[in-house]
């Protein structure tokens, strides 16, 4: 049975709520630390910005083109098609996910989300020991973590991304969710729009996924790893237990905020959809 015209009007009415309470919050953004950013990205040459915004947005592409053709996606995707055919069992594809109530949806989410949250934890506190390696790896990993994240939200609620404007779309949710507090507002009001830019199943809006506000992401990650760097020497029985417990913090987050934007916007859009085609 799926949700009445009224249900799906008392959700939209509380993400409503929740955008309210959440972008009013990302007004109090620390600004002397985003007045540091700016002034840091501002030092680095043109050339060099130019590089590293291509360089970031190939490696998302080449990351969830990876993600969506290994094994552990196919196995995600029946998983979420089993779980989903306990509440209905006309569950054929992704896309039929759709048909569920969204409380189902919702129920799908918060097995995938809880997993990817403890994900993060857990890679950030190993990143806590320090080690050259690890803090090399630390913000591929953790951005590809968070581009899961958004995956996953995507599934959850039955949008495929193998289509290619579902990826390019998947994409710019990753950018807003792992921008600062303060850029996402501007973000989300555009991510609204984005549905527009769906011809068939090609994209036809913008194809730069990052831009140079969001560099200002990595460098507080930069930060992160230099404050875990200073903290390996304070040692409890031979554990840097402090930086364990810092870099867990940090990076768990990071996810659980690009997790609360994704899991939002596809939420919100599964909703449109079901009260636009009635």
């Amino acid at each position: 049975m799926s949700s009445s015209p009224e249900h799906i009007q008392q959700r939209l009415e509380a993400i409503q709520e929740w955008e309210n309470r959440y972008f009013e919050g990302s007004n109090a953004e620390a600004w002397a630390m985003q007045k540091w950013q700016t002034e840091a990205l501002a030092r680095m040459p043109e050339k060099w910005h130019e590089k590293l915004l291509d360089g970031v947005d190939r490696f998302l592409f080449y990351t969830q083109s990876m993600i969506l053709n290994s094994n552990v996606q196919r196995e995600t995707e029946e998983r979420v098609l089993v779980t989903a055919r306990v509440f209905q069992d006309d569950i054929n594809g992704i896309n039929d996910v759709r048909k569920l109530r969204v409380e189902e949806n919702q129920f799908i989410l918060s097995q995938l989300m809880a997993k990817q949250r403890l994900l993060a934890f857990g890679q950030g506190g190993v990143t806590g020991f320090a080690g050259p390696f690890l803090l090399a790896s630390d913000m591929p990993l953790l951005m590809a973590i968070n581009l899961r994240t958004v995956q996953l939200s995507a599934l959850a609620f039955g949008y495929d991304l193998r289509h290619p404007a579902e990826m390019m779309i998947a994409l710019k949710v990753f950018q807003v969710g792992s921008s600062p507090y303060f850029m996402q507002y501007p973000g989300w009001k555009e991510l609204e729009t984005e549905t527009e830019n769906i011809v068939g199943e090609f994209y036809n809006g913008q194809e730069r996924v990052i831009d140079e506000k969001w560099l200002q992401q990595p460098l507080r990650q930069v930060g992160k790893l230099a404050m875990i760097a200073m903290l390996r020497k304070r040692l409890i029985q031979g554990v840097p237990l402090v930086g364990v417990a810092y870099g867990a913090y940090s990076n768990y987050r990071l996810t659980r905020q690009v997790s609360e934007i994704a899991s939002a916007y596809y939420e919100k859009r599964y909703l449109l959809d079901r009260q636009h085609n009635g």
